[in-house]
């Protein structure tokens, strides 16, 4: 059975850009990436290498044998880089976080910002946003994965059960839904300092209300969520290791007071310099 879900904290930090700062602020929403175009798609083979382990282990039991063939073929199909209907948006359990830091790499200035987790929660409950821990395994992926996929399985089959008349290919495009976003929840051991949290969401998306945004070498597909009248609930900003950290403090400062967020703003405290 899948394992009891984590308690997730009080507060939730979002690291981004002074350009996403503005943007988050400025909108009052947030950006959910494709969950096939994350920073690091060695992350999303991590959790597809584990998949052939995962339906071996599944298949002891008869009633998830039988859906050992259709689920191959979600993972295959995921693999050759079908565009998963997932999009997730990333947090941390920490806003002072050293492997966050490193990622920006000196690059450019990043902040931390951190929202209340119940209230931002109650925000996302119209896109259907659900908050998930991102677990870090090594080789207990394949395990872990299969014990996730149990409780997939069983909600598929109470839809068997009130719907009988379903389709093949309505069954198999269900099951791909479930599987694309079971595999933004794994990551390698080796990021568990990362502490993530990710709100994860089905959506199909037609190609016209789909935005990009540059990454790197990619374009990333993301949607806009969390759009309301009221104000986010940032509690707070701080600014992440830079060439002059009180100075963009107080720029920082000046913009959230000018968009009607009275919150507090602080630098990092991480021994790190970019």
């Amino acid at each position: 059975m899948p394992e009891e879900a984590p308690i997730p904290p009080k507060r939730l930090s979002h690291y981004t850009t002074l350009e996403g700062l503005k943007g988050i602020v400025a909108s009052g929403s947030l950006w959910a990436s494709n969950a096939s175009f994350l920073n690091d798609r060695a992350e999303l083979i991590h959790a597809l290498d584990a998949s052939e382990r995962a339906i071996g282990l599944l298949s002891s039991r008869k009633a998830q044998k039988a859906w050992a063939p259709m689920l191959r073929e979600a993972f295959d199909e995921l693999r050759d880089g079908r565009k998963a209907d997932t999009f997730v948006a990333c947090f941390c359990g920490d806003d002072d976080n050293l492997s966050q830091w490193r990622g920006y790499g000196g690059n450019v200035q990043g902040v931390s910002v951190t929202f209340d987790r119940e209230a931002l929660a109650k925000r996302l409950e119209k896109d259907h946003a659900k908050l998930r821990k991102v677990i870090y395994a090594r080789i207990s992926t394949a395990s872990r994965l299969k014990n996730e996929l149990v409780g997939e399985l069983a909600e598929l089959a109470k839809l068997e059960e009130s719907s009988p008349d379903r389709n093949d290919s309505l069954r198999y495009n269900e099951l791909v839904s479930r599987v694309s976003g079971l595999l933004p929840r794994f990551k390698h051991w080796g990021f568990r300092d990362e502490r993530e949290w990710r709100f994860v969401l089905q959506k199909k998306v037609l190609n016209e209300d789909l935005s990009f945004r540059i990454s790197e070498n990619k374009m990333v597909p993301y949607i806009v969520i969390g759009n309301a009248e009221e104000p986010l609930p940032i509690k707070s900003v701080r600014v992440g290791p830079g060439s002059d950290q009180e100075l963009t403090a107080k720029s920082i400062k000046a913009f959230l007071d000018a968009h009607g967020y009275n919150v507090k703003v602080t630098t990092s405290d991480v021994p790190f310099r970019p």
